[in-house]
């Protein structure tokens, strides 16, 4: 019961990094020593840098989605950065995902009719021949 009060405490963090080993553990382990817990990591991949660092001309990447508590971060960034198989790291907080319920429609989210409401509307205010002949008529008259 302590653990799930103590992951709701937690904010939601993505990190996204570039190693020089196909391997994250240094990255994970980073992470466990300043209590953050992984929730979704995606594979590492190969990539192409597109300036060498540090005499690199590629590296892995991978990202994941970590909970941890928002004190814990600036030292996080602290130790990422001087860990020697992490080429760079970029920690951003996740924002929280909402349903529409509740919230107020902004000027944006309108849409104009799509184009088969267009021509029903058009088609409805349309007059016939007849009635048009009988309108233009009681005009002239």
């Amino acid at each position: 019961m302590e653990q799930a009060t103590n992951n709701e405490l937690k904010v939601r963090y993505e990190i996204s990094f570039v190693t020089q080993s196909e391997d994250a553990a240094s990255m994970k382990a980073v992470l466990a020593k300043h209590g953050a817990t992984i929730v979704n990591e995606r594979p590492i991949t190969k990539i192409q840098l597109a300036y060498k660092i540090n005499k690199l001309g590629y590296g892995f990447m991978g990202s994941a989605e970590f909970l941890a508590d928002g004190s814990a971060v600036r030292e996080l960034r602290k130790e990422l950065g001087m860990d020697k198989d992490i080429i760079r790291a970029l920690i951003a907080k996740k924002p929280e995902m909402k349903g529409d319920e509740g919230r107020a429609p902004r000027e944006g989210d309108r849409r104009p009719p799509s184009a088969p409401q267009r021509l029903k509307s058009m088609l409805g205010s349309m007059l016939s021949n007849e009635a048009l002949e009988k309108k233009i008529e009681e005009i002239l008259q």
